[in-house]
């Protein structure tokens, strides 16, 4: 079953509109209230107003997305990934253990013919 865009935007406008109310129980003041009647009005008497602003409230909460996926991965990765990889380089010289500086190639070579067995029990 899909949604009509009136519907969706309907329910946009009802949703900023409990959020107004719920700011306005949190803050005490006045101007989340007005801010939810104003809104609250619109989207009952105007389609064309309440799917403006469903796209607006849609391009807003894009917008905000991309900046907080970016704000908390640098963070991760200035916080967490960048430590460990100082303090690896710290413990250990040489990353590459297994690596022979005389050999053209870090690869080996395995003959090993798989059989039933190695196929049981992987984890």
């Amino acid at each position: 079953m899909s949604m009509s865009p009136n519907y969706k935007a309907k329910e946009t406008v009802l949703v900023i509109t409990v959020g107004c109310i719920m700011l306005h129980l949190v803050f005490k003041s006045r101007v989340f209230l007005y801010c939810a009647l104003v809104i609250g009005l619109t989207g009952i008497f105007s389609s064309y107003l309440s799917e403006k602003i469903d796209w607006v409230w849609s391009k807003l909460s894009f917008v905000l997305g991309e900046i907080s996926n970016r704000v908390l991965l640098t963070i991760i990765y200035l916080l967490v990934v960048t430590p460990v990889a100082l303090i690896r380089r710290l413990w250990k010289k040489n990353s590459l253990t297994h690596f022979d500086r005389a050999a053209s190639s870090n690869f080996s070579e395995r003959d090993h013919q798989f059989s039933k067995k190695d196929l049981e029990n992987t984890w």
